[in-house]
């Protein structure tokens, strides 16, 4: 919301988005989604104008509005309203899945609307004329000049849906399924370490002191024991970490995390582990096909290397080659100019025999 009223250039939008950004992260998101499901309406937050000190008004704010309260002058300046006709007819609040990813239970009670929420419900579908940024204004003064017996019409309503929520939510708590939808019943438990054993028998044995004092000597009596006192704890321990890890396996190999998983949604812990565990998993890829690049990188190198190597080994056995074809040839031509030489001589010497031979034979 803050990255699109930046982006549309809407200054006031986007100051009064970066003042509620820390009520979001500090997990008070769910007191601004309850007041706006308290109107009906749970779809769109909009702010007209932005608060001077941000986080303290805000919180304030939201306090206030989560109590069932009108805000104080000096917040009015800036005014939330929601972009959307309002039925008459009380919604329910707002589930904190829209807080956080985390799926709420069902069969949980939900709170009924405050008297608040209710008169402003009202005064919204009656005093349409006014302009949204006007509505807390003179909603909130109205309210707070009104008598309690005025009041009645919206705060009998809710002490009576009130006693029945904390009847339900008491017998919701006590049947278990309150505990059961924080954690798996089925779920195996860890075991207790060996100090958290010997701490939980100290304070049986003094459950007159408090739970601080009784752990800080517990503390000091457990570094006092020797390794013989201890080992039977440690032993214990690690039994019960071998049985655990086994009901463990058995645990998510038969489809019930999974199940429990799916059903309940993933907390804001492990949302944020999955995203590490998602970034982590990134940055492995990232390496890893950054250290293949570089391997193939290597293996190209040393290819075009081979190749280089391979290529000047063949010009230099071809120069090799073309010299001691060179040489032979002229080895030859020496062979035959001497042999021609050789041949000259000898015709020359013939015929100089011949002509002795025929100079007697004239005489």
């Amino acid at each position: 919301k803050l990255r699109q009223a930046r982006q549309s250039h809407d200054t006031g939008e986007a100051m009064a988005m970066a003042t509620l950004l820390p009520l979001w992260k500090h997990g008070r998101a769910p007191e601004l989604f309850r007041f706006a499901g308290g109107l009906g309406v749970g779809v769109r937050l909009q702010v007209t104008a932005a608060i001077p000190h941000p986080p303290p008004q805000a919180s304030a704010l939201a306090a206030v509005v989560a109590a069932g309260l009108p805000p104080r002058e000096p917040h009015t300046r800036a005014m939330t309203h929601l972009a959307s006709q309002v039925s008459l007819e009380l919604p329910h609040v707002v589930e904190r899945s829209m807080a956080t990813k985390a799926a709420r239970d069902p069969e949980r009670p939900k709170k009924p609307a405050s008297p608040w929420i209710r008169y402003l419900a009202e005064f919204r579908q009656q005093r349409k004329d006014l302009h949204h940024k006007d509505v807390m204004k003179v909603a909130a003064g109205e309210w707070k000049t009104m008598q309690d017996s005025k009041k009645t019409q919206w705060t009998q309503p809710y002490e009576t849906e009130k006693a029945n929520y904390e009847k339900a939510f008491k017998e919701y708590a006590e049947s278990g399924k309150l505990e059961a939808w924080k954690r798996d019943p089925a779920k195996p438990k860890r075991p207790l370490t060996p100090f958290l054993e010997f701490t939980g028998e100290f304070r049986q044995k003094n459950a007159a002191l408090k739970v601080t004092e009784a752990t800080k000597q517990a503390s000091s009596a457990w570094k006092l024991l020797t390794p013989d006192q201890k080992a039977p704890y440690e032993k214990r321990f690690e039994e019960a970490t071998k049985k655990y890890k086994v009901e463990m396996e058995e645990y998510k190999s038969s489809g019930k995390e999974a199940a429990w998983k799916e059903k309940k949604g993933l907390t804001a812990k492990e949302e944020l582990k999955q995203k590490e565990l998602e970034k982590k998993q990134k940055a492995r890829e990232l390496k890893a096909a950054k250290k293949a690049k570089e391997a193939a990188q290597k293996a190209k190198a040393k290819e075009l290397k081979a190749k280089k190597k391979e290529a000047e080994a063949a010009k230099k056995a071809k120069k090799k080659e073309m010299e001691a074809a060179k040489k032979a040839k002229k080895a030859e031509m020496a062979k035959a100019k001497k042999l021609k030489a050789q041949e000259a001589k000898a015709a020359k010497a013939a015929k100089a025999k011949v002509s002795t031979t025929q100079a007697s034979v004239s005489a």
